[in-house]
């Protein structure tokens, strides 16, 4: 397999530059994240030239999807293509009365369980300090359904625990 070759590696650093989630010397920003959760390599210059092309593309279509816009996004950062403000608000409505729902308390960050949430449901990685970066909006409509789905579950799971069953 060929390796990487210049021009794609100045391509993806310039797509990661234009869509914000390049920091410079930092191997450890969304760039490398996405990089790492669509190839499974950290490093750019480990990608093959079919593994780079389809980061290019990956990185492409997410710079030309455009999200329907709220108009209140206050908190709740949109990435052209990826979930819109008012489904993050849901999820996180969500989240919380998950934790509200919990049979015993659960001392771990509402964050943290997000984005296990999400690594299990829709296979994407996920950081507490960003945990939609890489959701786009088909994934957050998933997202949304299944946890209406945990939910609707732990509602049962309350009603019969407080009905002595």
């Amino acid at each position: 397999m060929a390796a990487i070759n210049a021009r794609q590696i100045r391509t993806i650093y310039a797509l990661g530059n234009a869509l914000g989630i390049l920091e410079r010397g930092n191997a450890d920003d969304e760039l490398h994240a996405f990089v790492a959760a669509k190839t499974g390599k950290s490093s750019i210059k480990e990608l093959t030239a079919a593994e780079g092309e389809a980061v290019i593309v990956a990185l492409q279509k997410r710079q030309t999807e455009k999200p329907k816009r709220s108009g209140k996004t206050k908190g709740h950062p949109e990435v052209a293509g990826g979930i819109t403000a008012d489904q993050q608000r849901k999820v996180w409505a969500l989240m919380y009365k998950l934790r509200d729902l919990d049979a015993e308390p659960n001392n771990r960050p509402l964050g943290e369980r997000l984005c296990s949430i999400i690594k299990k449901e829709l296979d994407v990685e996920a950081r507490p300090q960003n945990p939609f970066a890489w959701v786009d909006f088909k994934a957050g409509t998933k997202l949304l359904e299944t946890l209406k789905g945990y939910v609707k579950s732990a509602e049962k799971t309350a009603q019969k625990a407080g009905a002595g069953l």
